[in-house]
């Protein structure tokens, strides 16, 4: 009988852990010092969100905001997979981004639930107040200078293989990305892309800065090491923080939604400074 009360009340214990580890949410404060970055845009502040999930009938944690606002950032890049597949009534995520609007412009590129999302939903999130990149580019001025902001969005085969069965997953190529987002320009390039895993390829085509997200932190983390992708594949490469591939460096969030376990919700904010490649965490 006194084990069967120890085993319960352990049980409920972990249940309790698992909750309170899904509601918490760090704030990750990067300092990046990058080569070519124009004076005007010299100590700019990006806040980085992904992977929210949103479902229609959970709404959305209003934290997340509060830390956004709080944080003061010049820009916000929202990396992708802001719903959850199968959405149709996309209230709650318009509302969401009204209000994440009114901190600062807002840059968005899809995700691979997005594009498994109805063409109905698809158009609908082009109407919300962000400026969504999907193999486009925009142009950033500041201080006098410019820079490139581009968006990657690559197909599903990219994330769920040829035959929709995780096996045989493609790698996207430099020449495959071009055929996407185009030649970069002659400035200094930022992409935004989904999905970390092409990293070598973003560096090759020429970006300066990529944000991605995906694979949301590993799931679980043990150690500081994420154990397993969406593509349901173990200790997958690039799951939190900054990763370099030549002169291309990779700030990469693990996310705010879906189940997770010691690995709490993440907010990234990067003020971003010239100077030689160089990070500094808090």
């Amino acid at each position: 009988m006194i084990f069967k009360i120890i085993v319960c009340v352990l049980l409920i214990a972990l249940i309790v852990f698992i909750i309170v580890e899904n509601r918490l949410y760090d704030i990750t404060k990067l300092n990046l010092k990058v080569k070519g970055l124009p004076e005007g845009f010299d100590g700019v502040k990006i806040a980085h969100l992904s992977d929210l999930h949103l479902k229609s009938s959970q709404g959305y944690d209003c934290k997340i905001i509060s830390i956004t606002r709080k944080l003061e950032p010049d820009y916000i890049f929202l990396t992708g997979d802001l719903i959850t597949r199968n959405q149709t009534d996309l209230k709650k995520q318009r509302e969401f981004i009204k209000y994440l609007s009114e901190i600062a412009p807002v840059y968005f590129v899809f995700g691979n639930h997005e594009n498994d999302a109805d063409e109905d939903v698809q158009k609908e999130l082009m109407t919300f107040p962000f400026t969504v990149l999907n193999n486009k580019y925009v142009i950033l001025e500041r201080g006098g200078d410019s820079v490139c902001l581009y968006g990657a969005n690559t197909s599903s085969k990219y994330y769920l293989g040829e035959n929709f069965d995780y096996k045989n997953i493609p790698y996207l190529s430099k020449n495959e990305l071009t055929e996407l987002i185009g030649e970069k320009k002659d400035k200094f390039n930022i992409l935004l892309s989904h999905n970390p895993k092409f990293l070598n390829s973003y560096s090759e085509w020429g970006a300066d800065l990529v944000f991605s997200g995906h694979v949301h932190g590993g799931a679980v983390r043990l150690f500081g090491k994420g154990l397993f992708s969406p593509e349901r594949k173990l200790f997958p490469t690039y799951t939190d923080g900054i990763h370099k591939s030549g002169e291309t460096q990779m700030v990469v969030s693990r996310g705010l939604g879906k189940f997770r376990l010691f690995n709490h919700r993440e907010v990234i904010l990067c003020t971003i400074t010239r100077g030689k490649r160089q990070e500094a965490r808090s």
